[in-house]
């Protein structure tokens, strides 16, 4: 069985009990059902990583997207691209919640994985674009998410993230950015394109939020011998007969 967490610890308590929350009560932004808001969402997402990225929506006709940190926000369900990968812990607390979105008819349908980011069992290189939306500051150790992400992505591959900045550590968001440092940890790893500073965050309770869009820089590859692990195999074959 997929995990369920202790919805009595604060740390998830605070982000299933937020989408639960709003689902009940509504948000007054678009005034409809919490369905065809997050479906607006997902569009608004949509435009804001295109425009940022430099492409039109036919760009992602053949493109691998994957969603780092997702929730139950749908992220990627207005999309058209070829494949749709999602990645959030909490996914199968949000289908046993009845919480998911579904994809917009014509479009792919998401594969959702209910997984930590930091064991990630995608192949290396392929993904054209990984976003990663108000989920940073929510990991314990985004290093390791970083590490993920740029192991996926292929070459000259774009990374979009929004993160938010400033504030005090939360149960559920308890890492805290500053612009310099949040650039400091991403140039272990990336080549920053272009930077937004000075949007309202995502949580109410951090300063404000950045937007990037960054490339991986060149990476060691796991290189494995054809030749020896053919050769080791046909030992293995001659000592049987």
């Amino acid at each position: 069985m997929s995990f369920i967490p202790d919805l009595t610890d604060p740390r998830y308590l605070d982000e299933v009990g937020w989408f639960l929350y709003h689902e009940k009560y509504g948000r007054p932004q678009f005034g409809g059902s919490y369905d065809e808001e997050r479906l607006a969402y997902s569009r608004l997402l949509l435009n804001e990583v295109l425009s940022y990225c430099g492409h039109d929506e036919q760009w992602l006709r053949d493109k691998t997207v994957v969603s780092i940190g997702c929730g139950c926000t749908g992220d990627l369900a207005a999309w058209s691209a070829a494949v749709k990968v999602a990645v959030d812990p909490l996914l199968y607390t949000y289908q046993k919640l009845r919480m998911l979105v579904d994809d917009v008819a014509g479009t792919s349908r998401t594969v959702h994985l209910a997984m930590g980011v930091e064991a990630l069992p995608l192949l290396d290189e392929c993904a054209d674009l990984v976003i990663c939306r108000n989920a940073l500051d929510h990991m314990p150790v985004p290093q390791m998410a970083l590490r993920q992400i740029g192991r996926i992505l292929k070459a000259e591959a774009l990374l979009f993230l929004s993160v938010d900045i400033g504030g005090v550590p939360t149960p559920d968001e308890p890492t805290v950015f500053s612009v310099e440092s949040l650039a400091a940890l991403l140039q272990e790893q990336f080549a920053i394109v272009h930077q937004t500073d000075e949007h309202l965050s995502h949580s109410g309770w951090r300063v404000g939020s950045v937007r990037i869009l960054a490339q991986k820089r060149p990476q060691a590859s796991v290189v494995l011998d054809r030749d020896k692990i053919l050769q080791a195999y046909m030992a293995r074959l001659e000592q049987h007969e």
